[in-house]
């Protein structure tokens, strides 16, 4: 199972708790019909999560409003902008650009054209699923669109930042020491991640794509920037301890 599979080791209850939020509130967005198996596990990974979260401490009011709300209008702007430019473009006199503005909207109906309306978690989740596609598969469509690739970057980037920012807000929620309860439902959450949920659905993914690939996607990218920041948090801590021995 490659790095993008799973939660590294020393992944934090705080990291624990990002990668379960994102994959359950997918799948409780997106009614489709599940394995049995996997169906529990996201069950029971509900019920555990909420007790992992419910261990955290108290969040400061006002820590990161502003730029919240300040990343929140500029990604309803972008995504407003964006959607009447690919809606002009349906309209276009030259056969291949209105086919290519056809596919990129069908994208936008998909992932919801009142989405920059939806909660934080769901706005994160589907504006990276929108612009990940239209900087993927497709890439060539988005080209095809002038001006359209400029809102797509702007917007990929505003997302990013709005994802920081909910981190950040969720860090506000952490004891700066772990009490034992924390730490013990952390390890249950990853467990069950680790061990019985992300196995089961990369496998159904491979079986059945159509049905399971954008939960396994959602999970993927989740898993990309968390291993990310663990082993960004492990090379600084390691470049500490060579440092320490230097004194």
């Amino acid at each position: 199972m490659n790095e993008n599979k799973k939660l590294l080791t020393h992944a934090k209850a705080i990291d624990v708790a990002v990668v379960a939020n994102a994959i359950l509130a997918h799948w409780k967005e997106h009614s489709f019909e599940l394995n049995q198996t996997l169906q529990r596990n996201l069950e029971e990974l509900e019920v555990q999560n909420k007790s992992l979260q419910s261990s955290f401490g108290n969040l400061r009011k006002g820590a990161y409003t502003g730029d919240k709300i300040k990343a929140n209008k500029e990604i309803a702007n972008l995504f407003v902008g964006l959607k009447y430019l690919v809606k002009a473009y349906l309209h276009h006199p030259n056969a291949e650009i209105k086919a290519s503005a056809k596919k990129v909207w069908n994208q936008i109906v998909a992932v919801g054209v009142d989405r920059h309306k939806h909660s934080l978690e769901k706005k994160i989740s589907g504006m990276r699923t929108l612009t990940d596609r239209m900087l993927g598969e497709l890439k060539k469509e988005t080209d095809d669109l002038p001006e359209v690739d400029a809102y797509v970057l702007a917007l990929k980037e505003a997302v990013g930042r709005l994802n920081n920012y909910y981190r950040l807000r969720i860090d506000e929620l952490i004891i700066r020491k772990q009490n034992v309860q924390t730490t013990a439902q952390a390890h249950k959450v990853y467990r069950l991640l680790n061990e019985e949920i992300f196995p089961m659905l990369f496998t159904l993914c491979k079986l059945d794509p159509d049905n399971y690939g954008k939960l396994a996607r959602i999970a993927e990218l989740e898993l990309k920037e968390i291993n990310m920041k663990i082993r960004a948090r492990r090379t600084m801590w390691a470049k500490r301890r060579e440092e320490a021995k230097d004194l």
